[in-house]
Order: structure tokens, then C-alpha cells, then sequence
């Protein structure tokens, strides 16, 4: 029923920076995590809650390479693809209005980095039952916080968000980055007055997925000075949570400096309140306050729900969360995916007879006389005769000749470690070569900033 009722957009024109490490000049969505690339992970969640057809965003330039890689893989949905100008410096709101004659109906909205086997159907089974003008998905913090870098030394400062909910509703108050708070946090009084009590939280995820009314995209398009839909569009939309709705008989009037002000600028002028949906708010059993005005009389309505703590949820948006996913992956694999999606691509070839616990993606080619162990290869990569590999991630395209023993490692897009290498937590970055011979323990080698010696302890 989600198909016919929602329609799913798959954000996938991100341009990874911050992936600086691993990345190159490979589409972000494209990124290994085990046998598939990364934005198969948010479609085949999509096709597992029913969803048949999907609109993905991609650049326009990257389509082609995107729409390749997912022919070989194990979906059966329908995709639409709709391509964005590669020169362009759009944000995710701006894509969005950039689709706006593809949104038919009431949407979810889900990035590409996102890894999960979270049951969506409880935050769309919320958004249905107070007619809600958005409703997000929320996980605990701390995936990749067990996770140690290889490479250059260096403090993971995670990115956090300070939200905050109403704990007998689960609307949400606010949500602003912690960066944009100082030492304290000041919350309006409105947000308190009739709500009950607001649990703030810091150690929350935004997944990135929402589910959204239609009419949300027909009042962001009039916002054409907004370019981002977390950053801007969230926290804006939120706010207008506490709108109140004119009188008809007011009509476009005039501010106090001279500016034209049109009802289409309110964002109640795009909520549909028809006699009947007023009925239908009070006669509803979800509405909360039967004794009282619906909702507040709140119009715009958005919920924060947070999934299960035993739910796996990831952003693979940086490197160390690339690490993670891949480095827990075989452990967490049956719960995320399920037996039917093998760890070993059908289109690898394995001839190595010494290995434990390896993830192998399509064409992957691991020759004999090689043992690997607990390492993720990626699409296309080759690792020739007598190897060593272990606790590694050999990516996409990598060439690693013979007589090399790899620790600890990070292997990037097109690179190459040529013969008699030894390699010890080193992060080699996309397309660089590694000499013959080369001994190296604890350095970042790119063709950006070369050499970089750290000290690990």
C-alpha cells in the first residue's frame, strides 16, 4: 500500500566531501560497503517496505555510472532517474524543487549513505495518524565510536544535532547543530506553554529520512532562498509549527517598510483545511486532546520518532562511518540484510583457499595462494598471488601485485600497491601508486599532500 500512497525520492547527487580519503573522483552512492555499492542499501529498504518505483537524484554527469552499477545488482524496483546539472551548486532543497513536477502525491525522502534495516512502517504509520506535515527518523548516536582510524593520527569530532521533543507527543520542538549552540540553550517559552514535558537530546542521529505532505514541496518551491533541506528547511518548517491562520478577510497587505506581503508567503495558505478536515481532526482518536482544540490548533505538525535501539541505522557520510560499516558488516549482515543477499558476490571469483570472514562485491578477482582475512574487496578490484590481506578495505579497481602483506589498511578507488609492498594502518588514497617494495606503517599516502608521519601510540 505504501507505493500507491507514497512516493520515494533517494537523494544521490552528493559530491562526498567528506570522504576526502577514499573517494577520488568516484560518485559518492557508488562507494563500497560489502558486496554492493552504498545507495543500494537505502533502495533495497525501499523495495522491502513495498515501494515498486523510485526517483533518484544523481548528477547528471554520474547517471550513467550509477545507473551501470545497479544493474548488477538484486533489485526489482523501477527506477526514475532525474539528473541535476553537474555544474550546479545545488542543495538538497534546491533538488528537490528542481523534481517538483515528479511529486504527484505525499513522499518519503531517504539520502543514499544511509544503512539500515530499521521497520519504517512506525514513523509512516505516525505521519498517517495525525495527518502530520512531516515526520523523521531518529537513531542513538556512537556506530563508529569503537572504530580506530588507520592513517594519519587524528580526532573524530562526530557532527551533533541538539533536538528537541515533547515525550507525550513526539512532536518535535526544534532542531539546530550543536555548533550553533554556545554554552547554553535557550528555549522560548511557547515551546513549554500546554506541551508537557520537552526531552532535549544531543546523542540523536538524523537519518535522513522523512516522510512528507505534498504540499510541503509546494511551499518550499516559493522558498527559493533556501538551498538546504536539513540545515534550512527543517528547522524552518519546525518553527512554523506555531503558525496561526489569518482571517479570509485579510488580503496581500503592505509591512512597515513598504514590502508586498502575499498569503502565498504564509505556510498555511498551502495546508489544506477544508470544513470536512476539520471534522475529521476533531472526530480522529489520535488527535490527543479531545477536551480541547486539536493539536493546539497547530496546523503544521511534525514528529520525531526514534527507532529501536536494537535497529542497526548508519550514515556512512565520512570516513571513519565508512570504516565502521564495513569492518562490523559480516557480524551484522543476516540482521541487515538477510541470508538470501550472499557476502560473497556470485560474480566474484575467489580461488584463494585460505580465508576468514571476507566480503567480496562483483568481479572482484582473488587469486590463490593468497590468504585474506577479515577484509571487505570491492567491484573490480585484483589481488594477484602470494598476499597477505588482513583487516583491510581494498576498493574499487585496486591493483595489488604480488609478494604484498596489507595490515590494517584502506586501499582507495584505482590504486595500486605494487610487488613486495608492506603495508601497516596506512590509508592509500585514490589512484596513487605504492612503489615497489615500499615499507610504510602509519601514513596517509594520496597524490594530494604526499607523506604525511604520524605517531600512533
Amino acid at each position: 500500500m505504501t507505493n500507491s500512497e507514497f512516493q520515494a525520492v533517494v537523494f544521490a547527487a552528493g559530491r562526498g566531501t567528506r570522504l576526502p580519503e577514499v573517494l577520488g573522483d568516484a560518485p559518492k552512492c557508488l562507494l563500497p560497503v560489502g558486496p554492493y555499492p552504498l545507495i543500494w542499501y537505502p533502495l533495497n529498504l525501499l523495495q522491502q517496505h513495498n515501494f515498486s518505483e523510485v526517483i533518484v537524484v544523481v548528477l547528471e554527469q554520474e547517471k550513467l555510472e550509477i545507473q551501470s552499477a545497479l544493474e548488477n545488482t538484486p533489485l526489482k524496483l523501477k527506477l526514475d532517474y532525474a539528473t541535476i546539472p553537474g555544474d550546479s551548486d545545488f542543495g538538497t532543497a534546491d533538488s528537490l524543487r528542481y523534481i517538483y513536477d515528479k511529486i504527484k502525491s505525499d513522499f518519503l525522502v531517504v539520502s543514499c549513505d544511509l544503512v539500515s534495516n530499521v521497520n519504517l512502517y512506525p514513523l509512516i504509520n505516525k505521519f498517517r495518524e495525525h495527518d502530520a506535515s512531516l515526520a523523521l527518523l531518529l537513531f542513538p548516536s556512537g556506530f563508529e565510536s569503537d572504530v580506530v582510524m588507520p592513517g594519519p593520527k587524528s580526532k573524530h569530532k562526530p557532527e551533533r544535532d541538539v533536538i528537541g521533543i515533547h515525550a507525550a507527543t513526539q512532536r518535535l520542538a526544534f532542531v539546530s547543530a550543536a555548533s550553533d549552540c554556545e554554552e547554553t540553550l535557550n528555549i522560548q517559552r511557547q515551546l513549554l506553554k500546554n506541551r508537557g514535558r520537552l526531552d532535549v537530546y544531543s546523542r540523536l542521529v538524523d537519518a535522513h529520512v522523512y516522510v512528507l505532505k505534498k504540499w510541503v514541496i509546494d511551499y518550499l518551491r516559493r522558498k527559493e532562498n533556501i538551498s538546504t533541506f536539513k540545515g534550512e528547511f527543517l528547522p524552518h518548517l519546525i518553527k512554523k509549527q506555531h503558525s496561526k491562520r489569518l482571517p479570509k478577510a485579510v488580503q496581500d497587505t503592505t509591512s512597515e517598510v513598504g514590502v508586498i506581503t502575499k498569503n502565498e508567503d504564509n505556510v498555511l495558505h498551502y495546508v489544506p483545511h477544508s470544513i470536512l478536515d476539520q471534522k475529521i481532526t476533531q472526530a480522529s482518536l489520535f488527535n490527543q486532546s479531545l477536551s480541547q482544540v486539536p493539536y493546539h490548533g497547530d496546523m503544521v505538525r511534525c514528529y520525531g520518532i526514534q527507532a529501536p535501539k536494537e535497529a542497526i541505522g548508519v550514515r556512512v557520510n565520512n570516513t571513519l562511518t565508512f570504516l565502521a560499516i564495513n569492518r562490523k558488516l559480516a557480524s551484522i549482515w543476516n540482521d541487515l540484510c538477510g541470508a538470501k543477499h550472499p557476502l560473497i558476490s556470485p560474480g566474484a571469483v575467489v580461488k584463494s583457499t585460505q580465508t576468514k570472514e571476507i566480503i567480496a562485491a562483483d568481479n572482484a578477482k582473488l587469486s590463490e595462494k593468497t590468504s585474506l582475512n577479515f577484509s571487505v574487496f570491492g567491484p573490480n578490484c585484483i589481488i594477484n598471488p602470494k598476499n597477505i590481506v588482513a583487516n583491510s578495505i581494498i576498493m574499487s579497481n585496486a591493483i595489488v601485485e604480488e609478494g604484498c602483506n596489507i595490515d590494517n589498511c584502506i586501499i582507495g578507488h584505482r590504486a595500486q600497491v605494487k610487488s613486495g609492498s608492506v603495508l601497516k594502518n596506512c590509508i592509500i588514497g585514490p589512484n596513487y601508486v605504492v612503489e615497489e617494495d615500499t615499507h610504510s606503517q602509519a601514513l596517509h599516502l594520496s597524490n594530494a599532500d604526499q607523506f604525511m608521519e604520524i605517531d600512533i601510540q
